[in-house]
């Protein structure tokens, strides 16, 4: 495995920097925090640079590293993007027929993950959404970007209880968005009902098929947000370092006090170990390794903890100033808790790869 971007890598992440500097300031983070009418999505965006698609291909030379590496970028802009969830909806739509999952699978529509309801996580267990007949009825909570996107990844169950995954046209009959509060204004999260909803022609997987395909595109996912998640918290630490370099205290720059340096320098530590984690576990994921899924959960776990841990420091580091509503680091901050617990959070990793291990120790003494 070679653990250095490739220039083709490089490339693509300088693009998307260049891209979401100019199309994503923070400053679009905060027009959606103060509730301005016309801040709007980067959807048409990201369909033009054909970003849902990354990875998909595993020979477009850029992998499931090249999703993580616009991810970091979405993150570090708290960019109000659906780029995860196309991504992870994009690869399960590989396994389904039809015209919508054919746009899907090629990255031309955007989509927009309706897993979560009361009782019912990412681990699939709880849910109550029912796939009857080739319709759809359930209530989903938290759908980021559910009253923008094109159409809806939905996890639900068939009336006999085996899992289903299901994509459903956002403007299809049956199916109502009511934005909802969350701690990430620029995820845009709403309530999605579909009430006896139709499901597009030939996207429809159930059983063993739609069990394997989310498990593995939700595993896509998982990485994918921690790299964003990572992503916001190295633009804090960044805006922070800044901060410390500029602002004197007693004459001096507050950078140059050693307890201030201690906690920046082991924030930039947890930055740059959890980045490589994540790195590691996308080109695993990649290319099959062997322990992929241990590495997965490890880099999740750790990655969720770290970016928490950053942004922290960075907040301690700016001081009184960014407790204000005016400072953009809670913008960040709030994109570092959002992406926290998407895909699960660190305890949900952490018991993943605790059954793994226990499951690979019965099979060793057996």
């Amino acid at each position: 495995m070679d653990l250095e971007l490739s220039a083709e890598q490089r490339d693509l992440r300088a693009i998307a920097r260049q891209a979401l500097d100019e199309r994503a300031p923070l400053s679009l983070a905060r027009a959606y925090l103060d509730g301005d009418p016309g801040a709007a999505p980067l959807h048409p965006l990201l369909t033009e640079l054909g970003w849902y698609a990354i990875g998909v291909d595993a020979g477009d030379g850029f992998g499931l590293p090249g999703l993580a590496l616009l991810a970091e970028q979405a993150g570090a802009h708290a960019a109000p993007t659906a780029l995860v969830d196309t991504a992870v909806a994009a690869r399960v739509a590989t396994g389904m027929t039809g015209a919508t999952a054919a746009r899907v699978a090629g990255g031309e529509a955007t989509v927009a993950l309706a897993v979560l309801e009361t009782g019912a996580d990412w681990s699939l267990a709880g849910t109550t959404t029912t796939v009857r007949d080739g319709r759809l009825s359930g209530d989903k909570l938290g759908v980021q970007h559910g009253a923008s996107a094109d159409a809806f990844l939905v996890v639900a169950e068939t009336d006999g209880g085996e899992p289903a995954a299901a994509l459903v046209s956002a403007d299809g009959t049956g199916v109502t968005a009511e934005p909802a509060a969350g701690v990430d204004p620029a995820a845009a999260t709403a309530n999605v009902a579909f009430r006896d909803a139709g499901i597009d022609d030939g996207a429809l997987l159930t059983g063993d098929d739609a069990a394997r395909a989310l498990r593995e595109a939700f595993s896509v996912g998982a990485i994918a947000t921690a790299a964003e998640g990572l992503g916001a918290a190295s633009a804090a630490l960044d805006l922070a370092v800044a901060y410390a370099l500029e602002r004197r205290q007693f004459g001096r720059p507050i950078g140059s006090f050693q307890a201030l340096k201690h906690v920046l320098a082991d924030a930039h530590v947890d930055r740059e170990s959890a980045w490589s984690s994540v790195l590691y576990a996308a080109a695993a994921v990649d290319e099959d390794l062997p322990g992929a899924d241990e590495i997965a959960a490890i880099a999740c776990a750790y990655g969720a903890r770290a970016s928490r841990a950053v942004v922290e420091a960075a907040l301690q580091a700016f001081g009184g100033i960014a407790f204000t509503w005016e400072h953009d680091s809670h913008l960040l901050q709030r994109r570092v808790l959002s992406c926290e617990r998407r895909f699960g959070d660190a305890l949900h990793h952490e018991r993943r790869l605790g059954d793994q291990l226990a499951a690979r120790g019965a099979q060793v003494v057996s």
